[in-house]
């Protein structure tokens, strides 16, 4: 211990030529550095092998609590206390470690944001690179699809359809059908079987279209939702004469057939005496559909409705027997009764089929004529009559005339 203190307080001798003598140090060297803000304080003794003396020791400035950058060698001190000087060592500048952390930070926060921009860079690449790989995996399923789903001829489908009872099935063989590929169907190349459906008869049908040996079924579905055409007209009877709703009717037209009704069910028991009504009649056919007409019933005093008839036996040269009547309402004027209006109804009935056929075919949709196929009558009908005869009008004048004719007054 006493020997380092020696040591310390012993004299320094410098050499200007770097060799070893005992040259002082003196203070303007210090002078020197520590206007060069030399940190002196960083230098601290190491051993080191100079001039084969291995209790040299090598003065270094050292980097200690980043006060500088760096260390450098200023010389060597011996065992016998000569100094030598590393003339041209430069101590480091002095730092400012404030601003040192200040730069450091912002080379970091420079690091980081370079970083995550690369980061943000790659994530959007990516992004893009997956979003660009799902289009393709897309279209690639969407084109494998359609490969193994391509329509061909083969695929051709019925079509399943409705009508009206009493409508007409459709001729052409592509109302039946819907090609598998376009819109356009070649109707001698498929074969359509219809012998199943029955269109006078409601209900569901299938039929049959054949293509290529391919044959595939369809349904037709007959259906009655209309309702009965109509057509009434006045009725006139004499007081006392029963009536009902048929007894109304002009004319009615369905494929199912019509029932006759009252819409009100008392009308027969409400309306007995002279007068003028209102009735409403209503058609129905098989499957309920409800046709509704309003109609006038006039009901006359008794005197005023005449009727005469007459019957002509079968007559096998004719084929029928006749059935003829007249029906006559007179308006009393002084001294005569003048007919205002009357009805006269023509009844034909046969006995052999084939003849009433074949009239019937005859005056099938001529004005005035009815059918009865149950009873085989054809039943031809005036309404309205102003005259009978030779222009009559007159019940003196009519009387005369019909009995000529050989009616007889019945009522």
């Amino acid at each position: 211990m006493e020997e380092k203190d020696s040591k310390n307080n012993s004299q320094i001798e410098l050499s200007s030529d770097n060799s070893t003598s005992n040259t002082p140090i003196d203070d303007s060297i210090i002078e020197e550095n520590e206007e060069k803000k030399r940190d002196l304080s960083a230098i601290i003794p190491k051993f080191a092998e100079e001039d084969n003396n291995a209790n040299a020791i090598e003065l270094i400035s050292k980097d200690n609590e980043l006060k500088s950058d760096g260390a450098v060698s200023l010389g060597t001190i011996n065992s016998e206390l000569v100094t030598t000087v590393n003339n041209e060592a430069k101590l480091p500048e002095q730092i400012d470690i404030e601003q040192r952390k200040i730069d450091a930070q912002k080379r970091k926060n420079q690091h980081n944001k370079k970083k995550k921009k690369v980061s943000l860079s790659a994530q959007k690449l990516q992004n893009r690179t997956a979003l660009g790989a799902l289009v393709v995996i897309i279209a690639l399923a969407g084109f494998a699809y359609y490969l193994f789903n391509k329509p061909t001829e083969d695929d051709f489908q019925p079509i399943n359809f409705s009508i009206e009872l009493g409508e007409k099935l459709p001729l052409r063989t592509s109302s039946y059908v819907k090609p598998g590929i376009g819109t356009e169907v070649n109707e001698i190349l498929y074969a359509l079987d219809l012998s199943k459906v029955n269109v006078s008869v409601p209900g569901t049908y299938e039929f049959t279209i054949t293509y290529n040996k391919i044959k595939k079924t369809g349904k037709i579905t007959i259906k009655d939702t209309t309702p009965p055409e109509l057509e009434v007209r006045e009725l006139i009877i004499s007081e006392g004469t029963t009536y009902n709703a048929a007894s109304f009717v002009e004319r009615c037209s369905d494929p199912s057939g019509c029932n006759y009704s009252f819409q009100d069910s008392a009308t027969t028991t409400k309306y007995t005496s002279p007068g003028s009504y209102v009735v409403y009649v209503v058609a129905t056919d098989a499957f309920n559909n409800p046709t509704t007409k309003q109609a006038s019933l006039i009901i006359e005093a008794k005197g005023n409705l005449r009727t005469y008839q007459k019957s002509v036996l079968y007559d096998n040269s004719l084929g029928y027997e006749v059935s003829e009547s007249y029906n006559l309402r007179f308006l009393k004027n002084q001294q005569d009764s003048i007919l205002i209006t009357g009805t006269h109804v023509l009844q034909h009935k046969y006995q052999d089929k084939s003849r009433y056929d074949k009239d019937k075919q005859t005056y099938a949709g001529e004005v005035n004529y009815t059918f009865d196929d149950a009873n085989m009558t054809i039943i031809y009908t005036q309404t309205n009559l102003t005259y009978v005869g030779s222009n009559y009008s007159r019940l003196s004048d009519i009387e005369s005339y019909l009995n000529r004719e050989g009616f007889s007054y019945i009522s």
